[in-house]
C-alpha cells in the first residue's frame, strides 16, 4: 500500500505532467497562422493536424487504459512522455517541403499522450477514497485548461522572441525530461485496488473483450461518454482555431499587421 505521504506529492507530479501535456497539444494552436505561412497551406491542411492527433489518441487510448490495468504504470508513463517529447522536438526540424512529415510526427505524439492521460488518473484513484478522491482528481483536471492556455501564451512569445516558430515547439521536450525525473523518483505507485478490495491479489483480470462488453452494458458510462465526446468536440474546434481567429479578425480590424514576416503572431502594432 502506497504510504500516506507520498500522496501529496504525487498527485503534485501527476498534475504538472498533466499540465504540460495539455500545454504541448496546443502549442501549435498558438503558432497556427505561422505554421500555415512556413508550409504554405490553407486552413484546411492545418486543421488536420488536430485531427490526426485525436485519431491516434482516440484508437489508443483504450488500448494503453489495458496496459495500465495490467503492468506498471509508472513505466509505460515514462516511456510515453519520453517519446512524445522526442517527437515533438523532432516535428521542429521537419522541412518546408514536408508537411506530411509534420502531420505523421502529431499523430505519434497522440499515441505518446495517450499513455499518460489514461492511466495517471487510475493512480490518483488508488491512492484516495471519497471526497479526498475527487479534490484530488479535480487538482489532476484543474491542469486542463492552465495546461491548454499556457500552450498558446508560451508558444506565441517564444515565435515572438526568437523570431523563429519552430522555437516554440522545443520548450515542452525540456520540460518532459524533467517530468519523467519527477515520475520516476517522486511518484510512488500504489496498488491497484487496494483501498477498496483490500489487496490488489483480489483483482480479477479479465480479457480486453469483456471489459469491452461490461462498458457497454453500463449505459450511464455510455451516455457520459457521448456527452463528454460532444463537450471535447466543441471546445477542441474553438481550441485550435481561437487564436488564429482573434489574429484575423484585429487584422481586419486595422490593429495587427497581415502576416507577411517569419512569425505571424507578433504583438507589433
Amino acid at each position: 500500500m502506497c504510504p500516506p505521504r507520498a500522496g501529496l506529492p504525487t498527485v503534485a507530479v501527476l498534475s504538472y505532467i498533466n499540465l504540460l501535456n495539455y500545454m504541448d497539444r496546443f502549442t501549435l494552436a498558438g503558432v497556427l497562422t505561422d505554421i500555415e505561412q512556413y508550409f504554405e497551406i490553407g486552413d484546411s491542411s492545418s486543421g488536420l493536424l488536430q485531427t490526426v492527433f485525436i485519431c491516434s489518441y482516440m484508437v489508443l487510448a483504450p488500448v494503453f487504459g489495458y496496459l495500465g490495468d495490467r503492468y506498471n504504470r509508472k513505466q509505460i508513463m515514462s516511456c510515453g512522455i519520453l517519446f512524445w517529447s522526442a517527437i515533438t522536438l523532432v516535428s521542429s526540424f521537419v522541412p518546408k517541403k514536408y508537411f506530411w512529415a509534420l502531420l505523421l510526427t502529431r499523430g505519434l505524439v497522440g499515441i505518446g499522450e495517450a499513455s499518460y492521460s489514461t492511466i495517471a488518473p487510475t493512480v490518483i484513484a488508488d491512492l484516495y477514497v471519497g471526497d479526498k478522491r475527487s479534490r484530488m482528481l479535480s487538482i489532476f483536471y484543474f491542469a486542463i485548461p492552465v495546461g491548454s492556455g499556457l500552450g498558446y501564451i508560451v508558444a506565441s512569445k517564444v515565435a515572438d522572441l526568437s523570431g523563429d516558430w519552430h522555437w516554440a515547439l522545443r520548450v515542452t521536450p525540456a520540460l518532459g525530461l524533467l517530468a519523467v525525473f519527477l515520475l520516476v523518483f517522486v511518484v510512488t505507485e500504489p496498488q491497484r485496488g487496494v483501498l477498496e478490495r483490500g489487496s490488489e491479489r483480489e483483482l480479477v483480470y479479465t480479457s480486453w473483450v469483456t471489459d469491452v462488453k461490461d462498458l457497454c452494458s453500463n449505459y450511464s458510462y455510455i451516455l457520459s461518454s457521448l456527452g463528454f465526446t460532444a463537450v471535447a468536440f466543441v471546445t477542441g474546434t474553438l481550441a485550435l482555431w481561437a487564436p488564429a481567429y482573434l489574429f484575423r479578425a484585429q487584422v481586419v480590424q486595422g490593429t495587427m499587421h497581415p502576416c507577411t514576416k517569419a512569425t505571424c503572431n507578433s504583438l507589433d502594432r
